[in-house]
C-alpha cells in the first residue's frame, strides 16, 4: 500500500511538471516576449530586498562609526544614498512593468487559448459530443480556459520568483550558518507536505462532486431558458428546482468545510513554528553581534536576509502546491486539445467529380456507437440511384438517423463499406464530400444572424449572392415571411442581439430550409422537415422540391406520410434492417407494416 501511495504521490508530480511545462509552451506560442518579459518583471522584486538590506548595513554601520567619535566618510555615505535611490526606482519600476504586462497576458491569453479550444472542437468528430465522457471533459475545460490557466501562470512566475530569492538568501546566510537554512527547511518542507494534501483533497471534492456541478448548471438552466420558462410557470416549478439547487449547493459546501475545518488546526501550528524558527535565528544573530562577531549593520542584514529566505521557501512550496493543485483543474484543457479526430483525411483522396449526383451504396454495413455493443446497423444494404428520390420511414430508434450519420460521415461504419460512384467513401476528400451533402436536420441551428447570413451560411465558402438567397427563399417559401420584415433579408433574428426579431418554430424551420436549397448539394437529405409547418405549407414546400430537384438525390426521412409518399422509392427500416421497400402504391398494396402505419395515421385525419 505505502509503494502504490509512493507511486501515486510521484504521478502526480509528474503531471505537475509536464502540465507546467505545456502551460509554459502554450504561453510561449501566445507571445513568448510577454512570457519573458514578466519573467525578467518578477526577478527584480527577488533579490532587491536582500540589496536593501545590505545598503542599509553599511549606512547603520556608517552611522555607528560615527557616534563612536570616528570620521563619517562622506563619499561613501553619498554613494550608499544614491545606491538606495536607485534600488528604490528599480523595484518601483519593476512594479509598473509586472501591472502593465500583466495587462496584456491577462487580456491576451484567455482570449488565444479559447479560440485553441475552439479551433480544436471544431476539428472533432460527432462521435465525441454523444460522448457523455468527453462532454464532462469539454465543460471542465470551459469551467477553466478563464482563469485557471493564468492562475497557474501566476504560480509558475511567483515560483521562478522564488526560487531567485531562495539561492540569493541562500548565498547571504551560508556564508553566516548553514545550521539556520536547515532550521527553516525543517519547517518549511512538512509545511509543503500539508499545503499538497489539502489541495489533493480540495481536488478530490471538486472531481467527486463533477456530476453535482453538472446537475447545478442544467437545473440552472432550466430556470432561465426560454423554451423551459413556459412549463415552470405553469407547473409551479421553480420553486422544486431551487430547493433542488439549495440542496446541491449545501452539500458541496459541508464537503469543503469539513477539509476546511480539518486543516484549521495543523496551518495555525506551522504558522507558530515558522514563527519559533524567525526567532532562533534573531537570537543566533543577536548573541553573534554581541559577541562582535557581527556589526550592528550585520543585526539587520541578516535578519532580513533570514526573513527573505524564510519567505521565499514558504511562499516557493505553497506556490508549488499551488502549481499542482492547478495542473488538475486545466488538465482537462489540455485533455481537449489533445483529442484527434477519428474521421481524417487521407493523405491522396480519391477525386470525383461531384457536380452532379453520385451512386450511393451501403454494402453490408455494420455500426456500432462508440462506447455500446448495440449494433444499431447489421449487415445493412441500401443502393440510392443517381437523382433518386427516397423516404426512410421507422419507429425511432430503428436506425434511419444513423444512415444518414454514416452517409455523411460523420462516423465511419465498423464493418462493410459505403460505396460513392463505386469508391470508399473513406478514400474521398472529406471536405469536398461535405459540400456534395445539404442536410436539414430536425435540430437545425438557429442563427441569431440577419436573415440574409442565415441563409448564406449554408455555402459560405462562395461569394454571397442576394440574387441567389432570395431564390432560395422563395424555394423553401420562406420569402414573404422574410419581406414581412421590418428590415426584409437585412433583419437581425432572435432575442439575443439588439434589434432582433424572434420568429416562430416553423419560419425558422423555412428560413433552415432556404440555407439547404442555397446550399445547391446534389445530394438532399432532409431529416423532418416539415415537423414544424402546417400541412398546407407542407405540401408546397414539396412541391418545390420534387419541382427544384430533377437533378439532385433526395433523402427524406419523416413520419408523415403525406411528406413520403410522393418518393421514387419508400425503405421501411425496423432494428436497423430494411423490411419492406417499394413505391407509395406498391407497399399499400403489400398490406405490410407501411400500410398498416399508413392507415393508422390516415384514420387520424378524418
Amino acid at each position: 500500500m505505502f509503494k502504490f501511495l509512493n507511486e501515486k504521490k510521484m504521478e502526480r508530480v509528474k503531471t505537475t511538471i509536464v502540465t507546467s511545462w505545456r502551460l509554459l509552451g502554450l504561453l510561449w506560442s501566445i507571445d513568448k516576449w510577454l512570457l519573458l518579459g514578466n519573467m525578467a518583471a518578477v526577478s527584480v522584486p527577488a533579490v532587491v530586498p536582500l540589496l536593501i538590506g545590505y545598503i542599509f548595513k553599511l549606512l547603520i554601520d556608517q552611522v555607528v562609526l560615527i557616534t563612536s567619535g570616528k570620521p563619517a566618510d562622506n563619499h561613501l555615505i553619498i554613494l550608499i544614498v544614491v545606491a538606495g535611490f536607485s534600488t528604490y526606482v528599480l523595484q518601483s519600476l519593476a512594479f509598473s512593468a509586472q501591472d502593465y504586462l500583466v495587462r496584456l497576458i491577462y487580456t491576451k491569453v484567455p482570449v488565444s487559448l479559447y479560440n485553441m479550444i475552439l479551433l480544436k472542437v471544431s476539428s472533432l468528430d460527432m462521435a465525441y459530443f454523444e460522448d457523455s465522457e468527453f462532454k464532462s471533459t469539454l465543460e471542465k475545460a470551459r469551467d477553466s480556459y478563464t482563469f485557471r490557466p493564468l492562475n497557474m501562470m501566476d504560480n509558475l512566475l511567483f515560483t521562478f520568483q522564488g526560487l531567485i530569492q531562495m539561492i540569493a538568501s541562500l548565498a547571504v546566510l551560508a556564508s553566516l550558518n548553514l545550521f539556520l537554512i536547515l532550521l527553516v527547511i525543517l519547517v518549511a518542507v512538512p509545511e509543503f507536505l500539508n499545503r499538497a494534501r489539502q489541495s489533493q483533497l480540495a481536488w478530490g471534492i471538486w472531481d467527486a462532486n463533477s456530476p453535482f456541478r453538472k446537475k447545478f448548471w442544467y437545473v440552472s438552466w432550466l430556470l432561465q431558458e426560454r423554451d423551459a420558462i413556459k412549463e415552470m410557470k405553469l407547473f409551479a416549478l421553480p420553486h422544486h428546482f431551487l430547493a433542488e439547487l439549495k440542496g446541491l449547493h449545501e452539500k458541496f459546501y459541508q464537503d469543503n468545510k469539513k477539509l476546511a475545518t480539518k486543516y484549521f488546526g495543523i496551518n495555525t501550528l506551522f504558522n507558530l513554528l515558522e514563527g519559533f524558527a524567525f526567532i532562533g535565528i534573531l537570537i543566533y544573530i543577536i548573541f553573534e553581534t554581541i559577541a562582535k562577531r557581527l556589526t550592528i549593520g550585520d543585526i539587520s542584514y541578516y535578519t532580513s536576509a533570514a526573513t527573505n529566505f524564510q519567505n521565499a521557501i514558504g511562499g516557493l512550496f505553497r506556490n508549488v502546491v499551488k502549481l499542482f493543485e492547478g495542473s488538475l483543474y486545466i488538465g482537462s484543457i489540455f485533455e481537449v486539445l489533445d483529442a484527434q479526430p477519428k474521421i481524417k483525411q487521407i493523405a491522396n483522396p480519391v477525386r470525383l467529380n461531384l457536380k452532379g449526383p453520385p451512386f450511393i451504396g451501403f454494402k453490408n454495413v455494420t455500426f456500432s456507437y462508440p462506447g455500446t455493443k448495440i449494433k444499431v446497423l447489421k449487415n445493412f444494404d441500401l443502393t440510392i440511384k443517381p437523382g433518386e428520390k427516397i423516404a426512410l420511414v421507422g419507429e425511432n430508434g430503428s436506425g434511419k438517423t444513423t444512415i444518414i450519420k454514416l452517409l455523411c460521415r460523420f462516423y465511419d461504419v465498423l464493418e462493410g463499406e459505403i460505396l460513392i460512384n463505386g469508391k470508399n467513401i473513406k478514400d474521398l476528400d472529406l471536405n469536398e464530400w461535405y459540400k456534395a451533402v445539404g442536410v436539414l436536420f430536425q435540430d437545425f441551428v438557429k442563427y441569431e444572424y440577419s436573415a440574409k447570413q442565415n441563409i448564406f451560411f449554408g455555402k459560405v465558402y462562395e461569394k454571397m449572392s442576394l440574387g441567389k438567397i432570395i431564390e432560395a427563399a422563395i424555394s423553401s417559401g420562406a420569402d414573404p415571411m422574410i419581406r414581412k420584415l421590418e428590415k426584409g433579408y437585412e433583419q437581425m433574428l432572435g432575442r439575443t442581439f439588439e434589434g432582433g426579431v424572434e420568429l416562430s418554430v416553423g419560419q425558422w424551420q423555412k428560413l433552415a430550409l432556404a440555407r439547404g436549397f442555397f446550399r445547391n448539394a446534389p445530394i438532399l437529405i432532409l431529416d423532418e422537415p416539415t415537423a414544424a409547418i402546417d400541412a398546407k405549407a407542407e405540401a408546397e414546400i414539396f412541391n418545390r422540391v420534387e419541382r427544384l430537384s430533377k437533378d439532385k438525390t433526395v433523402i427524406i426521412i419523416s413520419h408523415r406520410f403525406s411528406t413520403v409518399r410522393n418518393a421514387d422509392k419508400i425503405y421501411v427500416i425496423e432494428k436497423g434492417k430494411i423490411i419492406e421497400s417499394g413505391s407509395h402504391e406498391q407497399l399499400i398494396d403489400l398490406n405490410g407494416q407501411y400500410a398498416t402505419l399508413f392507415k393508422l395515421q390516415a384514420k387520424g385525419y378524418r
